[in-house]
């Protein structure tokens, strides 16, 4: 039997393939690999980023979004919509938004909308809140795609121990990043005596509330019925529309000044009034959690 191989090259690219390469038969597993020189020529591969994309050249691929399928105005190819997409047989996208924007550029493909197969665990997990509510604080890498890819963690930095310090008895903070920013904030969290989990999993498990810049992890933790505050940062353009986080779908408070964080982080707590706007948007963005794997891997079996 002809085999598929996976490629994820970054620890967040296998959060989002892994459970995709357990959904496909043994039988159909090639290697799961995490560099280039572990894969078989001209086979099938599963990549969750553009980055891996330029590296299976000659290979049949499959692609998925490792997000929501965020989408920037200058059309850079790691992300949605972008016609950059050589060799790509079949896009499995994570909603209708995703599916219409790689539709419209890669139509000689093969399209299929299977959500988002790293949800799949994460919502069957049963959450049970302490007794002392934590609050998750994460931050994306200071990527310079657009001024709204980049972190806003130099903005609210200066101010964040004391939030913390104040909010004692309320609740405790929990220290997160994206992967690529951890060793810039890792540091800090350890000075100030935070709780730290560096997997968005240990998050999800722990966190009442989740505080972010811009990640697509704003949405998965909203999918899962929990509120989350989102970090505007002065550099991030209100007039400029990219859809979904800028500024179209919103799934919790907005915070643009660092004074008003533990005011909109209490209010998520004792008055969570998203609970419905978040299910709307989660409704949109994320169409099948809970099946997505097992969708992801019948689109593939077909293309095998």
């Amino acid at each position: 039997m002809e085999k598929v191989q996976f490629l994820a090259s970054q620890p967040h690219y296998v959060d989002h393939l892994r459970p995709v390469y357990e959904a496909i038969p043994v039988e159909a597993r090639g290697v799961f690999a995490t560099n280039r020189n572990q894969l078989a020529p001209k086979t099938l591969t599963v990549v969750a980023s553009y980055a891996d994309l330029l590296v299976v050249k000659g290979c049949p691929v499959v692609f998925f979004e490792h997000g929501t399928g965020f989408r920037y105005n200058n059309n850079h190819p790691s992300y949605s919509g972008s016609a950059k997409r050589d060799g790509v047989v079949l896009f499995c996208n994570v909603n209708r938004i995703v599916e219409s924007r790689n539709q419209e550029v890669n139509p000689d493909a093969k399209h299929v909308i299977v959500g988002c197969p790293k949800l799949d665990a994460l919502a069957a997990a049963q959450f049970i809140p302490d007794d002392t509510a934590e609050v998750a604080f994460s931050w994306h890498w200071e990527c310079n795609v657009a001024p709204e890819t980049r972190s806003a963690w130099k903005y609210y930095q200066p101010h964040l121990r004391q939030i913390a310090e104040e909010a004692k008895g309320l609740w405790a903070p929990i220290g997160h990043a994206h992967p690529r920013a951890w060793k810039t904030v890792v540091k800090d969290y350890e000075a100030w005596n935070w709780c730290t989990a560096r997997s968005f999993s240990d998050v999800c498990a722990r966190a009442d509330v989740y505080v972010c810049d811009t990640s697509s992890t704003i949405y998965e933790f909203a999918a899962l019925g929990r509120p989350v505050v989102l970090l505007n940062a002065p550099w991030y353009r209100k007039n400029v529309h990219h859809g979904l986080r800028f500024w179209d779908h919103i799934p919790g408070i907005q915070v643009d000044d660092p004074r008003n964080l533990n005011a909109a982080i209490r209010e998520a707590l004792e008055n969570d009034t998203w609970a419905e706007e978040r299910k709307r948007i989660t409704d949109i963005v994320y169409p099948y959690i809970g099946e997505a794997s097992q969708r992801a891997a019948a689109a593939i079996l077909e293309v095998l």
